[in-house]
């Protein structure tokens, strides 16, 4: 029997918000690993593993088959979830692509509406895009956790279409339902602490950028969003090094 190979953590957080029996659809499942690996662990009751390209896709079909995950692991090629079924999933994880890209892909879905099939996404990029994007357009974001993979802060977000659409707060782009989640130990409050900074940078990025354009309304709203950014830091982390020496925005 071949030994179950690790997750990347992005991945194994993804798999963590996979309920017992589901029917999973991985889409971008590149070399499969994780429709393979639930399936191993008797977490589903049947995947379909999609990725636009035929080269991952292949590379997929052979880890099925090594790990002889056959009869649960279907294979497709497909476009996003065009090539899915409404019915055939109820748990949907989209990882790996930058989050304009998750976006178009369950805009592309409007079957998700009916289904309510549960999601969990994994931006790389453009995260506040796609939490714009879920706001505006009925999905609800469940839960938000933070995690680092190879150094890097990423979260993934668990959510779900409910037709609601609410009014997002200051900070709802850059952090979502982070800011709401108890952590569940060190390593998470190191991941949570380096995923605000990343935004924070990102957010004084956006505030020069507004002010070389003098775009000076825009401007604003960053300088506003950053402040309350820092001033969340030093209240979540005020006894990590690194929120010790935030400037001070006002």
């Amino acid at each position: 029997m071949r030994p179950l190979f690790q997750l990347d953590p992005r991945l194994a957080l993804c798999a963590s918000f996979v309920p017992e029996g589901a029917r999973l659809a991985d889409i971008g499942t590149d070399h499969g690993y994780l429709p393979i690996w639930l399936a191993k662990a008797g977490r589903i009751a049947h995947a379909v593993a999609a990725d636009l390209r035929p080269g991952p896709l292949e590379r997929a079909r052979e880890n099925v088959g090594k790990y002889r995950v056959g009869h649960v692991v279907e294979l497709r090629l497909s476009d996003g979830l065009m090539a899915i079924g409404p019915h055939e999933a109820d748990f949907i994880v989209i990882a790996g692509m930058g989050g304009e890209v998750i976006a178009s892909i369950l805009a592309g879905a409007p079957w998700l509406r009916e289904t309510k099939a549960r999601l969990a996404l994994q931006p790389m990029t453009s995260a506040e895009d796609l939490r714009r994007y879920l706001a505006g357009h009925g999905f609800e974001i469940i839960e938000e956790r933070p995690v680092l993979s190879q150094g890097r802060p990423y979260s993934v977000l668990l959510a779900v279409f409910t037709g609601k659409t609410e009014k997002e707060g200051i900070l709802f782009p850059y952090l979502g339902k982070l800011p709401e989640t108890p952590f569940s130990g060190p390593a998470e409050r190191e991941a949570a602490l380096a995923y605000y900074e990343k935004q924070r940078r990102h957010l004084c990025n956006l505030e020069q950028g507004a002010r070389a354009k003098k775009d000076f309304s825009a401007q604003a709203e960053f300088q506003k969003a950053l402040k309350a950014l820092e001033k969340l830091m030093r209240e979540e982390f005020q006894n990590a090094h690194d929120s010790r020496n935030l400037p001070v925005h006002e």
